[in-house]
């Protein structure tokens, strides 16, 4: 039903959106680039949060339009696409696929105007735009939930919990894009002033995501559906489980969280430049974050993927029993 081009989208079409997401607000409420004349010529001249922020929205724009052509190959058919915006009906589908072609066109427009010297472009228009993609941003985040949500054959796949479970995901996602752009774009560790709340939002993102997995895992156990109890055992105890234990919940919630409550307790300085010690450590539990945002995504398709299919629907199974 799903494969990994599917698995490929609803990780980097929720990372990317994260990304853009976390990228804008952060330019938005606390960068504040120039834009217009008073831009800068080139993003090398740039301050380390400018330079973070920039290459942030560049990482999260790439893979965005690669969550979506893992969805155009895994579609196969150029003319379904198509008659998504052609013939539009009030479905998750149509809503969500205008806002992530709305989000990769702002994503677009962002990543130009901070890589490329544009002065007729004032920052009143760069700010709107990064207003658009917030909001579009957080769409595209729930709809990569509701996609699967959406697809009633598998009764894990119809929890409530899915929806906010991939949201959380896809924005601790953008926090760890942000957190890898500054390692790399800001090597003297200067950008503190937006790692150190990052890192706080991300350790608190993990914390609910946790809630939330353990939420949907344990309902499903415990649900009166015999579909999604088998599948949900099959996600701890069956063929997904090395990704939902070691790649999402060692990965991708423990460590990460380790570290940052750690940075959390000994960086409590708004002033003095992050230790590259710190940095690295960072960087490592930001990547685990990705590993595990994957994971996640992978264990719960597989999962549902490969249940028993006669304990997927109870009255069918006893329309065969008579």
């Amino acid at each position: 039903m799903l494969g990994t081009l599917a698995v490929g989208y609803l990780f980097l079409g929720g990372a990317g959106a994260g990304a853009i997401v976390v990228a804008s607000g952060l330019d938005l409420a606390l960068v504040r680039a120039p834009f217009g004349t008073d831009a800068r010529v080139s993003v090398d001249e740039a301050p380390p949060c400018e330079r973070v922020a920039a290459f942030a929205l560049l990482a999260g724009f790439a893979a965005l339009a690669l969550g979506v052509l893992c969805l155009l190959f895994d579609l196969g058919r150029i003319d379904r696409v198509l008659d998504l915006f052609l013939r539009p009906s009030p479905t998750y589908l149509t809503v969500g696929s205008f806002a992530l072609a709305v989000l990769a066109a702002c994503g677009a427009f962002l990543t130009l105007v901070r890589l490329a010297y544009l002065p007729s472009v004032p920052r009143a228009a760069a700010v709107a735009v990064e207003a658009v993609a917030v909001a579009v941003g957080l769409v595209v985040m729930v709809y990569t939930g509701l996609l699967l949500q959406g697809l009633g054959a598998v009764a894990l796949w119809r929890s409530p919990f899915v929806p906010v479970l991939f949201t959380l995901s896809s924005l601790s996602c953008g926090i760890a894009v942000v957190l890898v752009a500054a390692f790399f774009a800001d090597p003297e560790g200067e950008a503190g002033r937006i790692v150190r709340p990052l890192v706080r939002a991300d350790a608190a993102l993990i914390v609910l995501e946790a809630a939330a997995a353990a939420l949907f895992a344990g309902l499903a156990l415990a649900g009166g559906h015999p579909g999604a109890a088998a599948s949900a055992v099959q996600l701890v105890d069956g063929s997904g489980a090395p990704a939902w234990w070691g790649g999402f919940v060692l990965c991708g919630l423990a460590v990460p969280l380790a570290v940052e409550l750690a940075f959390a307790v000994r960086e409590r300085s708004q002033a003095r430049a992050l230790p590259p010690a710190l940095r690295t450590a960072l960087a490592v539990a930001a990547v685990l974050v990705l590993v595990g945002g994957f994971s996640m995504r992978s264990a719960i398709v597989d999962a549902g993927m490969h249940r028993d299919l006669e304990l997927e629907e109870p009255s069918a199974q006893a329309l065969r029993l008579e």
